[in-house]
């Protein structure tokens, strides 16, 4: 298994080299439609907690639903995705490199444990040899 994820995610010319991964692109392009399904709630709530546009004379909003029927009869239907275009650029490079950075650091664990296991291994090896040549000696002796 670690064989397999070594090649997978280790190619020969850099141990760490920052290649796109599927989960790479597919965490990126998940927090992209969850940015479009949230927008306009986004909107929504920027909308209560400002001040009122003079359009409303000084009256602010009181729910969800009243800024998103201003917005819809004011701007239209794309009135309540303005802005959306900065935000899924900066979803698409944030999710991406948490999931590079999350990928590297799992794979770098994964290599620890297996030296680690490794150098382990080699020291109850050593002690077994020990105690082979202690017993041997005993023996001899006897």
């Amino acid at each position: 298994m670690e064989q397999r994820m070594k090649t997978i995610y280790l190619p020969e010319t850099h141990i760490l080299s920052q290649q796109l991964t599927p989960f790479t692109v597919l965490g990126s392009l998940s927090k992209m439609l969850a940015t479009i399904a949230t927008q306009p709630l986004i909107i929504s709530k920027v909308a209560l907690q400002s001040k009122p546009p003079p359009v409303r004379q000084g009256k602010p909003f009181e729910s969800f639903v009243e800024v998103l029927q201003f917005i819809l009869k004011r701007d239209g239907f794309f009135g309540l995705y303005k802005g959306v275009a900065p935000q899924l650029l900066k979803g698409f490079l944030v999710q991406g490199l948490l999931m590079m950075t999350k990928e590297r650091v799992e794979l770098l664990f994964v290599l620890l444990f297996r030296s680690l296991r490794k150098v382990r291994q080699e020291q109850v090896d050593k002690l077994a040899r020990a105690a082979a040549e202690r017993i041997d000696a005993a023996k001899a002796r006897a």
